[in-house]
């Protein structure tokens, strides 16, 4: 997120009346502040001037998330989900409706007997919202993954449905045991881009799987959303053993 953008969710929002100029001059600042002031029970840091690009995406994650694009935290740390949420903001600016994203499914035998389809997981998971929060439980690795947008930052604690944890557990302790932390670092596969999200699917109107619990995401930089094989890097075949253990 660069200065322009920010002063185009700032104008979105109704705090800027300046120029999109990219020039984030006293306007700019106190339609910041007022953003900050505005939103202040939803920032998970508290923003100062010695954290100043962190303030500058934070600010924007609040617009995003006043606008209805859902950035995730505001925490500023800018990840997959507001780079996704900036993107969609974007294009509607852009076009005037919202992106529609291409999911045609694709040819291949992937996929077990058992697992629900996108349709029926109210059915068997519950309703996104409260229900699915109530239903929600912490899984401990015994060891850390980095987080994926600030990878200065670890965590082994991932919160999911109480159905697919103990599926996920036992596969990331797998995954763990075979490459060891050392080729999981050197392929990403460590980089826990985030699991349960609360939020629509990206270019579309349902329930995305992340709002069940049931999905988790990892490298996303370089397996972004619009990434097809064989660019995606998890189409590489170094990554075929990482994904047959997740599967199984």
């Amino acid at each position: 997120m660069n200065t322009r953008h920010l002063q185009m969710l700032l104008a979105a929002t109704g705090d800027y009346t300046g120029g999109i100029d990219g020039n984030f001059g006293p306007k700019s600042q106190a339609a910041r502040s007022a953003v900050e002031a505005r939103h202040r029970d939803k920032y998970t840091f508290t923003p100062s001037s010695n954290n100043e690009a962190r303030r500058q995406v934070a600010a924007g994650q609040a617009c995003l998330d006043q606008l209805g694009f859902e950035p995730g935290l505001v925490d500023g740390w800018a990840g997959v989900n507001t780079t996704e949420a900036l993107n969609a903001f974007l294009f509607k600016t852009t076009n005037g409706k919202d992106e529609v994203i291409d999911r045609t499914p694709v040819d291949n035998d992937l996929g077990a007997p058992g697992i629900p389809k996108q349709s029926q997981c109210d059915a068997v998971y519950g309703r996104p919202g409260n229900e699915i929060a109530s239903r929600l439980v912490m899984i401990e690795l015994p060891f850390k993954l980095r987080i994926d947008y600030n990878l200065r930052a670890k965590t082994n604690r991932i919160r999911a449905h109480k159905d697919a944890a103990p599926g996920l557990e036992a596969a990331l302790i797998e995954v763990h045991r075979q490459y060891g932390i050392e080729k999981m670092q050197a392929l990403g596969i460590d980089r826990y881009g985030g699991a349960y999200n609360h939020r629509k699917m990206r270019g579309g109107s349902k329930w995305s799987m992340h709002a069940y619990g049931v999905a988790i995401d990892f490298y996303a930089e370089l397996n972004g959303l619009r990434t097809k094989c064989p660019q995606a890097l998890f189409c590489n075949p170094e990554y075929k053993r990482f994904l047959d253990i997740m599967e199984d």
